[in-house]
């Protein structure tokens, strides 16, 4: 090494000085600074909710703080953002990645690296990070991978990019041994040449290994921070807790009872073959790495999950059902780990959210008696702790929402005691609570534990498994590999347990994306569907000519293919903002809107220059027509069926108010560009066609087509790898704006007059195509061909029925219940995998 690489080894290469975060009432970062050193691994700890998550967010540009100075190599980035920070030369890795699952694996390490190009670098790339086991192929489809393999993608994809800081968010989670051992010589290769790592984690066996700095965080605050060398781990346990062990957690159970769960040989998703036991007064922790079982085989007890073999006894007696009413009606209470979406009923009152879980104490014939009502509610908040500010009454309008995070995750707790169970189930209980919460609902479960109630609570955390819990389940693979009591159970004895199992899973190997049969890899192609919709037209179009001579003449071929173009702009309109995760229930309205506007702007008669500035306004209109409705989607956050809907119904009532009856005549120059013939097809049909190659390209070939994919995939990950979310909704909006006004007056040619009528059905058929066309709905994959092939079958039918005396009643059974079976066909063909590992 050099001299002078050698005297910047060490130099300060990025700083962020006072970050202050304030989400609602809760203040979730408390002016912490932290000094990051280049070839130094500088590691951050701290408790669930001590504001790591929420300083790496910042670091990365992903969460805005309320005050924060960062510095870069000397120089400030003033307004923050991923991209700003990612130029600069920050990278992210995420404790839950975001990545774009309908992308292939190439595809989402260019998107963190979008200067990667070569294969053979992102195949050494990925071997770097990845044993033999998480091999994969570059070309699988991200969402056919595991845990582990998300994270191995995102850890390439951030070394890609050849950061000059580089953070690491709980890496190891979904790792065994082997893997860390691997992991860990390359981050101190990075480290070696120069690389400044920050490196979060709360496995303190890990952080001793690996760090040369500690900065322990505790309630949005920097406790301490300095070399690894001068700080114990029962210094960083106390710093981290706030006080010594022993203090924050009660006092383990002196006697056990009766057996109150017993569970024997139950398997269900991602666990096999588990027989388990937790006994009246005694709480029992349940871990692994995220992804091993545990959490699936608590729901399943719950009734949460479906069963494929085993039974549940509770206090001796069979569970009857494995529904979670049968489960709950057994004396079964569960606490899940996420209240906000399946916990707490955050827009209902205090004493709803209490009372649902006790409904037969608290009413009589089915009327809720609200005295008590109010004195369970009462008794629960009293016995939990749970703080509002003032006491439960009568005319009370708290609702769940108004609570802070650790009296929301006491009131969970309190609803479940409410019910009173024999068992209760509880899935990280102190998810999101700061400190002083936690030792209350510590001593509670405790108190729960002492009343003859057997505890099972599930927990990510060793030191909290370590203090609360009596003993400790260990899943690996779906099974349980190790039990840890009393002397034994340490964070230490659960780290190695979690990390050197050795079991494997036994519900088949890990993926590769490899394994898959051609037949397979075919039918879940982009453009398969364009294959399949190819057929069908080709069926319907040669049965019609068998019925009828003049269905395929000229003229009418001419006829169909300029129809197809208008249905073809407007779906490929409607994949456009599909692809990007939303969706314009408004084209089929624009497009009749922009044929009463043609009346107005092009009628018959207009000179040649007077149309083309009407055609110019008129498309002007449509793309700022999309500019509106994109920037209340994405700034004002309104949900864009929302947004479309109405302007859906407004665009109908302005036609309306414009031309009440079919009136004005249009300027013949439009149906005669728009059908004049170029080797033998009309201008809009080649037009059209030009359309979907470019799109086609765009879409798979460029850097744009792959941000957008990438938004409609996952927009949280977008956003985090430097892509302007918001801005590529909003293009893809004023694409269709303006793909939608070229369809409209190709329309408004063809029906000559300003109808306020015409144009409505465009916008179910545009839906039609692109869900014929494979195309996801929910975003981030599509192919326009497809789609163009879509178009073409809706537009076949809607002509062969006209052909054959059919009337419309039967094109539209037909159509519907052939989009009903592709769509059926497309998502069995493309079936999300269980990810395990």
């Amino acid at each position: 090494m050099s001299t002078g690489k050698r005297n910047l080894m060490g130099a300060p290469v990025m700083g962020i000085v006072g970050a202050t975060k304030y989400y609602g009432p809760v203040q979730a970062l408390k002016a912490v600074s932290l000094n990051i050193r280049r070839g130094q691994v500088h590691a951050v700890v701290g408790e669930n909710g001590a504001g790591k998550s929420t300083l790496i967010s910042i670091a990365a540009g992903a969460v805005r703080p309320d005050f924060a100075v960062i510095r870069v190599g000397g120089k400030e980035i003033k307004r923050p953002t991923a991209k700003k920070l990612h130029r600069a030369g920050v990278a992210v890795t995420f404790q839950h990645p975001e990545l774009a699952e309908e992308m292939t694996v190439m595809e989402n390490l260019q998107l963190a690296a979008p200067g990667l190009t070569s294969r053979e670098e992102a195949a050494r790339l990925l071997a770097s990070v990845a044993s033999d086991q998480h091999a994969m192929s570059l070309d699988a489809r991200v969402r056919d991978l595991t845990l582990a393999q998300f994270h191995i993608i995102e850890i390439a994809g951030a070394i890609a990019s050849k950061p000059k800081v580089l953070f690491f968010d709980e890496p190891t989670e979904p790792f065994q041994q082997a893997d860390i051992d691997k992991f860990f010589k390359l981050i101190r290769q990075l480290r070696d040449e120069g690389v400044a790592i920050v490196y979060v984690s709360h496995r303190l066996n890990e952080i001793r290994e690996i760090a040369d700095h500690i900065t322990v965080l505790r309630d949005g605050m920097s406790i301490d921070s300095r070399p690894a060398s001068r700080i114990t781990t029962d210094e960083i346990v106390t710093l981290i807790a706030g006080r010594p062990l022993d203090q924050v957690f009660p006092r383990k159970a002196k006697d056990v009872g009766e057996i109150r769960l017993e569970v024997e040989n139950l398997s269900g998703p991602g666990f096999t073959n588990i027989s388990f036991a937790a006994r009246a007064g005694e709480i029992v922790g349940v871990t692994g790495v995220e992804g091993e079982g545990q959490r699936a085989f608590l729901r399943t007890i719950a009734g949460l999950e479906k069963r494929s073999a085993g039974s549940v006894r509770i206090a001796g007696k069979p569970v009857e059902g494995t529904s979670a009413a049968a489960t709950r009606e057994a004396g079964v209470g569960f606490v899940t780990d996420d209240r906000h979406e399946e916990g707490l009923f955050l827009t209902l009152k205090l004493r709803e959210n209490v009372g649902i879980g006790a409904l037969d104490r608290i009413s009589t014939a089915g009327v809720v008696n609200r005295k008590r009502d109010l004195a369970l509610t009462a008794d629960v908040m009293s016995r939990l702790g749970v703080y509002t500010g003032y006491r439960i009454k009568d005319d009370d309008d708290t609702r769940a929402s108004e609570l802070s995070g650790g009296n929301q995750q006491k009131l969970l707790i309190g609803r479940e005691i409410a019910g009173e169970p024999k068992v209760i189930i509880i899935d990280e209980p102190t998810k999101g609570v700061d400190v002083g919460a936690r030792a209350e609902i510590y001593e509670h479960l405790r108190k729960l534990a002492d009343s003859g109630v057997a505890v099972v609570v599930s927990s990510s955390d060793g030191i909290e498994l370590e203090g609360l819990c009596d003993r400790v389940c260990v899943f690996a693979r779906g099974q349980i590999v190790k039990e840890l009591e009393g002397e034994n159970l340490t964070d230490a004895a659960i780290t190695e347990a979690n990390l050197t199992a050795t079991v494997s899973r036994a519900d088949g190997p890990v993926r590769t994306g490899e394994d898959d049969s051609p037949l397979r890899r075919i039918l879940a192609a982009d453009r398969f569907p364009a294959a399949v919709l190819a057929v069908l037209t080709a069926i319907v179009l040669l049965g019609t000519a068998s019925i009828s001579e003049y269905f395929l003449s000229p003229f009418n071929i001419e006829t169909m293919l300029t129809f197809l173009s208008i249905l073809a702009f407007l779906s490929i309109a409607q994949l456009g903002t599909i692809i990007v995760g939303r969706i314009d229930l408004s084209v089929g309205a624009l497009a009749g809107f922009v044929v009463v506007l043609a009346s107005f702007l092009t009628p018959d008669g207009a000179p040649v220059g007077e149309t083309i500035v009407g055609v110019i306004l008129i498309l002007a209109l449509t793309a700022a027509f999309g500019v509106v409705q994109g920037w209340l989607i994405t700034w004002l956050n309104i949900p864009a069926i929302v947004v479309t809907l109405a302007t859906f119904i407004g665009l109908q009532g302005m036609s309306l108010v414009l031309r009440p009856q079919a009136a004005g005549t249009i300027t013949d120059a439009i149906s005669d560009v728009a059908q004049s013939t170029w080797l033998g097809m009309p201008a809009g049909f080649i037009a059209m066609m030009v359309t979907v190659i470019a799109f086609e390209f765009i879409l798979f070939r460029t850097r744009l087509g792959r941000r957008l994919r990438a938004v409609g995939s996952n927009p949280t990950g977008a956003a985090q790898v430097g892509i302007r979310v918001n801005w590529h909704i909003m293009l893809a909006f004023v694409l269709s704006g303006l793909l939608t006004g070229i369809a409209g007056l190709i329309l408004a040619g063809q029906v000559g007059i300003g109808s306020p009528a015409t144009g409505i059905d465009y916008t179910l058929m545009s839906i039609t195509a692109v869900v014929l066309g494979g195309t996801r709905i929910a975003g981030g994959r599509g192919s326009v061909i497809s789609v163009l092939t879509g178009a073409a079958l809706v537009q076949s039918l809607s002509s062969a029925s006209s052909f054959i005396n059919q009337d419309s009643a039967v094109h539209l059974i037909v159509l519907g219940a052939v989009t009903l079976v592709a769509a059926t066909f497309f998502s069995v063909a493309r079936r999300d995998r269980e990810r395990t590992g």
